[in-house]
């Protein structure tokens, strides 16, 4: 009773809370799937999504009103605006290897290089450098790090 209270404090609709699927035999021999809810003691018929003969037919209806009844319950966007729109086809049009990492390697690997290290043939060496630039840890925890972030790779 308390979580209802707390469900219902954050907006939530009781509605959706206490809707659930039914599957009611019909005269006919069919039988009918439908969202219902249940208040004041009386079943509500929000939706028959149909009816059907066979095992597999009502099976199907089942799964489509579970369907249904995910989108009834989703909490609705407050605004929608076209900046999210091609947020959301941005990054559904990225994949792995369009994502580039922005971090130490840059910044430091440029300081590396304008001060003359990139001489030193060793990417090894490099890794180290900008490894003990970014954290200054103690050795055995840089040892620990180096052996993770560069030599799994």
């Amino acid at each position: 009773m308390i979580l209802l209270k707390l469900i219902l404090n954050l907006g939530v609709p009781l509605l959706f809370l206490v809707m659930f699927i039914r599957k009611k035999p019909n005269k006919s021999g069919s039988i009918s799937v439908q969202i219902i809810s249940k208040s004041g003691g009386k079943y509500h018929v929000h939706k028959t999504i149909g009816s059907g003969q066979s095992e597999q037919e009502v099976e199907k209806l089942y799964f489509l009103a579970k369907q249904q009844l995910e989108r009834i319950r989703a909490q609705p966007k407050l605004f929608i605006s076209k900046t999210d729109a091609v947020i959301n086809q941005v990054f559904e049009s990225l994949q792995n290897t369009s994502i580039k990492t922005v971090g130490p390697e840059i910044i430091f690997g440029k300081v590396y290089d304008s001060t003359g290290f990139n001489a030193i043939e060793e990417s090894l060496f490099r890794h180290l450098v900008i490894a003990r630039l970014t954290f200054p840890l103690t050795e055995i925890s840089r040892k620990k790090f180096f052996r993770i972030k560069y030599l799994t790779l």
